[in-house]
């Protein structure tokens, strides 16, 4: 079994709070912001992801739909992780498709 470990930003490992409803007037998701400029979002059901991508990239694009929908794989770095809302806690993705999954997106300079 996968050890869970305290919400945390991949990319500068500061501690994160958890998830909240964002509304950017052109989209709705669950997620936050991590002070090294990457962002997180979570689909509750774990079968919305290509949504979640979407929604993520253009939170990181900070709702510019025109350059989220521009951005090539080279242009950002992703993780992805199995979440657990109770605890707050994530594990690496286990590929399955069932629970919630938790994506950071962080766009390259």
């Amino acid at each position: 079994m996968a050890k869970k470990r305290p919400l945390q930003c991949p990319y500068c490992d500061a501690f994160l709070r958890t998830p909240v409803e964002i509304d950017s007037g052109t989209i709705d998701l669950t997620g936050g912001f991590c002070p090294c400029g990457a962002v997180y979002a979570i689909d509750r059901t774990g079968h919305n992801q290509g949504e979640l991508l979407m929604n993520t990239l253009n939170l990181a694009c900070r709702g510019d739909l025109d350059k989220s929908l521009t951005l090539g794989p080279e242009d950002y770095e992703m993780e992805e992780y199995d979440y657990d809302m109770h605890t707050n806690t994530t594990t690496h993705a286990s590929g399955s498709a069932r629970g919630c999954k938790l994506l950071f997106i962080r766009l390259c300079d």
